[in-house]
């Protein structure tokens, strides 16, 4: 039996994670590191060689209980829509401008003009709008000479895969069509085309880790370096979603679902997006709902006891639960309200009647997206903070008539090592 290992490193919202897995998907070991203030607030432009060095730390700590393996192949995962710019030589001219950074909005505004309705490069949060703004405001990001490069990128470049090459799923938000695997002519209204990486699919073999890192880690072998993909999309690979029809949602801070499906749906209007997936699709989209509204009302504390207090089947208030006016999707209403009311006298029945409203605009988003013409969902995988709630469960399964399936691992880097491991097998 072979003893190879296969890393997937996640670069989150708070922190860098890496795993290794063997030829078997198991766990060999895995490692974590927090991010340190400034940079672990949340703030919405980090130093990108910060990053790298959190990586660099993870990947210390974690390939000495690799001894034992060979490792093939790694993999990176980050945040979708956080880009920098560096020159010619691949060093940073700016910061990291992170998912959440939402500065760009004139520039955003000039891209809804001249970018098509489907494109995933609208909104001020878009990479192609965060290069405009960083194009306009800061004279080192104005070279012809320079590099587009997203936070996933920018880590495969220090670990030694050439400067300029990013993968399907991170390339989207900066204007790639997925459709026609290029960048799109109209982008030249927009940038210097020159500046925007070549993009491959997630999975394809980019590069070596560098001489340099393999003597620093005692690496006698370099491992390939393998395109990767954006955090949302390596958490639903570690689910073992993979077939038409599998689903997965996410059952964070909001409510996210995503079908594989053999087309893709692109319906900005009513908030379906579809990324590309091999040969298959991602379709999905995202509600604001979820649990920053349960969050709003109840500490973790109360929740586990009055979640443990819900008798499912007694009828509660009809609601839609949300924080502020506005929702997305299965809604595209910029003007929704929540709907809230009549509060009952009992705690209990009112976080019923959230559970059970969150359970509705689950079945409503999976309709939604079959009404599009996605593919029937078949099952459904459960991922996020929601997924250890079992009232939740029971109240999704009352209203979602197919079969959940429990998945053993839904961490990012898991997926991402999946990635690296499956790129050794084609």
């Amino acid at each position: 039996m072979n003893n190879n290992a296969y890393i997937g490193i996640d670069l989150g919202t708070s922190g860098c994670r890496a795993i290794a897995i063997d030829d078997h998907s198991n766990i060999i070991t895995s490692s974590r590191l927090a991010f340190q203030a400034p940079h672990s607030n949340n703030t919405s432009e980090q130093d990108p060689s910060y990053h790298w060095q959190c990586v660099k730390k993870v990947l210390i700590d974690l390939i000495p209980e690799c001894q034992h393996y060979e490792i093939r192949s790694i993999a990176v995962d980050a945040t979708s829509g956080s880009i920098l710019i560096t020159d010619a030589l691949g060093n940073p001219q700016t910061p990291l401008l992170m998912y959440n950074d939402a500065r760009a909005v004139e520039q955003a505004k000039l891209i809804a003009d001249i970018a098509p309705a489907q494109s995933g490069a609208h909104g001020a949060t878009s990479g192609l709008a965060k290069l405009v703004y960083l194009q306009q405001h800061n004279v080192l990001a104005q070279s012809p000479n320079n590099h587009l490069l997203h936070q996933a990128d920018w880590i495969n470049f220090r670990l030694g895969a050439p400067l300029g090459i990013s993968d399907e799923n991170n390339a989207l938000k900066t204007g790639y069509d997925p459709v026609q695997r290029c960048w799109p002519n109209w982008l030249d209204f927009i940038t210097n085309r020159a500046v925007l990486p070549k993009v491959v699919p997630p999975g394809a073999i980019i590069g070596l880790l560098s001489d340099d890192l393999c003597k620093q880690l005692n690496l006698t072998s370099p491992p390939k370096i393998v395109a990767g993909t954006t955090d949302s999309i390596a958490a639903l690979l570690a689910t073992g979603a993979n077939e038409i029809g599998d689903a997965v949602t996410s059952l964070g801070s909001t409510l996210v679902v995503k079908l594989i499906s053999d087309t893709p749906i692109f319906l900005p209007e009513q908030g379906i997006y579809s990324h590309r997936l091999a040969d298959k699709w991602l379709v999905g989209g995202a509600s604001n709902t979820g649990g920053a509204v349960l969050n709003e009302f109840f500490n973790n504390e109360q929740l586990q006891v009055l979640s443990s207090l819900i008798s499912i089947n007694n009828q509660v208030p009809d609601y839609y639960p949300l924080l502020t006016k506005g929702e997305r999707f299965p809604i595209c209403d910029p003007e929704l309200a929540p709907r809230l009311s009549p509060r009952p006298n009992r705690d209990v029945e009112f976080l019923h009647g959230m559970l059970a409203g969150m359970a509705k605009i689950e079945q409503q988003a999976y309709q939604k997206l079959e009404d599009a013409g996605a593919s029937s969902v078949k099952s459904i995988r459960t991922v996020g903070g929601g997924a250890v709630n079992l009232v939740w469960q029971a109240l999704r399964q009352q209203h979602i008539l197919l079969p959940f399936i429990s998945a053993e691992h839904t961490e990012a880097a898991f997926g991402a090592a999946c990635l690296a491991k499956n790129a050794m097998a084609n």
